[in-house]
């Protein structure tokens, strides 16, 4: 009895553990595999370099092979030269449009192995180095959400109040704790990094249901820092001895430049006082000097001027 129940009970594990499998591997196929930009190149991850013969095909609209790789050469087929190319044993998608978004598959002899594209618009956004940014995502209802840099997970919250950030992004993600009562799954990232710019995308409902907006584009500036910063990676070291160097030149011209105008503000003051010992001002100008002796009163003619010799006639009054 025992042995039945413990076979039993070992079906039962094994059951569950294919179901489960295979669920996953139902969901992953509505998951895209590869993603691009709008306007953007997209290179397959086949690689057609140990292959006696490849292809390369697409499914929708209809089924059709876009190039083949024989004896070390690959060719294009007719209708797919423009968008379309072989480089490095690889197949190129020159610049993505929304028509070349879909299921794509690479046959290398008998193996085929197929890859979801997703071509994307993405909303540009661009943010300063150790500044915060804000990533915005709606949706009607989720059971949970997923937050993706690149290919790599930014932050996971569920329902339940389980949250599961990224490498490199504990403490600095975040949701709103009442997102799944709002519907507002908006992302936030603090202080960031250069190494946060790239694609970000929301995903709701173990990633089989986009968020809206659901893709963005990050640019990061570089924080710029004073011209006396040495840690700045732009900071030559000659050009920061050249400025010290002239910036103590400058104040040394400018201190010695304030002293000589005191000097000379001083000596005016001191020579412009008037002296007790002489009749005359030893600052006076010279016509200063000659205009006091013009206004000098004439001397009056004494009654005893008739008896001075003199060179002149008396004038007598009639």
């Amino acid at each position: 009895m025992q042995r039945i129940t413990m076979k039993a009970i070992l079906i039962l594990i094994l059951a569950s553990t294919f179901m489960g499998v295979f669920f996953k591997a139902a969901v992953c196929e509505n998951i895209p595999s590869g993603f691009t930009l709008i306007n953007r190149a997209y290179t397959f991850p086949g690689n057609a370099s140990g292959c006696h013969h490849a292809e390369w095909r697409k499914s929708p609209p209809a089924d059709a092979t876009i190039a083949t790789y024989t004896d070390h050469t690959c060719t294009t087929e007719e209708g797919f030269e423009e968008e379309f190319t072989c480089k490095d044993q690889h197949l190129l998608l020159r610049a993505a449009r929304y028509t070349d978004q879909g299921r794509y598959e690479f046959i290398c002899n008998t193996a085929t192995t197929a890859t979801q594209l997703d071509v994307l618009y993405a909303l540009k956004l661009s943010v300063d180095e150790t500044d915060s940014i804000t990533f915005s995502c709606y949706s009607r209802s989720a059971e949970d959400v997923t937050w993706l840099h690149n290919k790599e997970t930014v932050l996971h919250y569920t329902m339940d109040g389980s949250v599961i950030p990224g490498k490199g992004y504990e403490g600095r993600a975040s949701l709103e704790k009442t997102c799944f009562k709002t519907g507002n799954f908006s992302l936030t990232i603090c202080n960031v990094r250069q190494a946060d710019a790239g694609v970000y995308r929301c995903f709701l409902d173990d990633e089989t249901i986009k968020g809206y907006p659901h893709a963005y584009e990050l640019e990061v500036n570089e924080k710029r820092s004073s011209p006396g910063d040495q840690t700045h990676p732009d900071c030559n070291e000659a050009t920061l001895v050249l400025y010290k160097t002239s910036t103590v030149v400058l104040g040394l011209i400018l201190v010695v430049s304030v002293i000589c105008l005191i000097i000379k503000l001083h000596n005016c003051r001191s020579t412009s006082a008037p002296s007790t010992h002489t009749p005359e001002n030893d600052c006076m100008l010279m016509s200063d000097r000659t205009h006091a002796t013009d206004e000098r009163p004439p001397v009056q003619e004494s009654d005893y001027t008739e008896n001075k010799p003199s060179g002149t006639q008396p004038i007598f009054e009639i």
